[in-house]
């Protein structure tokens, strides 16, 4: 081969203080799901969120991960929860759930099918769609919550 490498699901290609945002909570969220299953993961969801969006997140969560157990190609590698790492499984899937959310449907759909059977690409960036603009909702939400409040209330 001209050029061979060895880059595989869990070699580190980021770190967590350079995810952040929606990047961030998918990644974190796909940790704990895979390290302690979907109590785990809502549990995260609910300290990021509170119960009500918490609840909206956790049932595309769920269809994301029925989607890929029922059609994905390789299991998806993570590191540890707490672990400052981020592997290319990881990256690679917080780049999909940011596209199927706020970017072009096209690259979701391309970013789909190198997770998934042909079958699982439109059920699987559907859920990525829902799961995305929950946890982006959240962003916003935690971003507007840190802005001070203005000294007057008066707009010109």
């Amino acid at each position: 081969m001209k050029h061979a490498r060895d880059i595989t699901g869990p070699a580190t290609v980021g770190h967590m203080a350079e995810m952040t945002g929606l990047k961030g909570m998918v990644i974190t969220c796909l940790r704990q799901w895979n390290r302690g299953g979907a109590a785990a993961a809502l549990a995260v969801l609910r300290d990021r969120m509170g119960e009500t969006r918490a609840a909206a997140a956790f049932e595309a969560l769920q269809d994301v991960a029925d989607s890929l157990d029922a059609h994905m190609r390789r299991p998806l590698r993570c590191h540890a929860p707490h672990c400052h790492c981020v592997g290319a499984d990881e990256a690679a899937f917080a780049r999909f759930v940011e596209e199927s959310a706020l970017g072009g449907r096209e690259d979701a759909l391309m970013l789909a099918s190198l997770l998934v059977e042909a079958r699982g690409i439109l059920p699987l960036t559907e859920a990525a769609a829902r799961l995305g603009l929950c946890l982006h909702r959240a962003v916003l939400y935690e971003s507007a919550q840190r802005m001070p409040d203005p000294v007057s209330r008066t707009r010109h």
